[in-house]
């Protein structure tokens, strides 16, 4: 993805970084949006820095508290990089031009170790990309989508699947559109796919019965053709043990993200166990071109 170059003032954090130094300096360390010193953060990090891995997450959102300055506090405290974003679309918090130029004005003005930080955007209109302006398009970083809005509901507006009031009356009917409905939006100009084979909580017991192995291989070969990252997302079950160990065999890359509501920082774990249980290695992360 083509960036302009840095044009605006930047605000330097520096700091030594706790779980990749010799020294143990840290920031506000009791604050919510920073890691709390745990043994499995630190055993996870000497795990990865052994393996050779630089550990991003694409997946914060400035949102209910959370700024890009906290993001790249929490990245000089943890050794682990931050990606920062926003929704973009109709109804979304960046919805026009001038939301979303002030989104990308005050991100790219946030400095961590010495460089600024990713600033990407999520889509959630399928036309986003007909109705970005190709100048702040050149600007973002990333960009990230997900499956989790699809149809309309009876109200007229998109239908968010996640919300406990979804009912779907044939799963295997409804599957077969959703398949499509996933490589569409890998057609699209996307960096990140989150939360990969996601289900509406109303079928989610039916996982293994509907995400078949030909679905997910489907799924699969569209991001590896694309060279889009699958998600590893924390805190979320989706995708499925499974689905993560054929990605690999059929060279897909993967990437980091929390997906946060607020300022909280939500527990890595599951990135630290989906390392050792894929033995992952640089070449199997998504990251992005060196940047200035």
């Amino acid at each position: 993805m083509k960036r302009m170059k840095d044009c605006w003032p930047t605000i330097v954090l520096t700091a030594t970084v706790l779980f990749g130094g010799a020294c143990a300096t840290t920031l506000t360390d009791h604050a919510a949006w920073i890691y709390p010193h745990t043994d499995a953060l630190q055993q996870g990090m000497v795990e990865a820095r052994a393996r050779g891995l630089v550990l991003t997450d694409y997946h914060i959102h400035l949102r209910g508290g959370m700024t890009a300055r906290k993001a790249a506090e929490r990245q000089q405290q943890s050794g682990i990089r931050s990606g920062v974003l926003e929704n973009y679309g109709r109804e979304w918090p960046l919805h026009d031009k001038a939301s979303l130029a002030a989104f990308i004005d005050e991100a790219r003005s946030v400095q961590a170790d010495a460089r600024r930080l990713p600033v990407g955007i999520q889509v959630n209109d399928r036309d986003w990309y007909q109705q970005i302006e190709p100048e702040f398009f050149a600007q973002l970083d990333f960009v990230l989508a997900d499956t989790m809005i699809m149809g309309v509901g009876a109200d007229g507006k998109p239908r968010r699947l996640w919300l406990p009031d979804v009912t779907i009356d044939d799963p295997e009917a409804w599957m077969r559109d959703y398949l499509a409905h996933n490589l569409r939006i890998l057609d699209e100009p996307i960096s990140i796919l989150a939360n990969p084979t996601y289900l509406p909580p109303c079928i989610s017991n039916r996982y293994d019965q509907l995400w078949t192995e030909a679905r997910m291989r489907q799924v699969i070969a569209k991001a590896v053709e694309r060279g889009i990252a699958l998600e590893i997302q924390a805190g979320s079950p989706y995708p499925k043990p499974a689905f993560l160990a054929l990605a690999k065999s059929m060279g897909a890359t993967f990437s980091f993200g929390s997906n946060n509501h607020d300022d909280v920082v939500k527990d890595p774990a599951r990135w630290f166990e989906a390392i050792r249980q894929l033995d992952l290695k640089p070449e199997n992360l998504w990251s992005l071109p060196d940047r200035p």
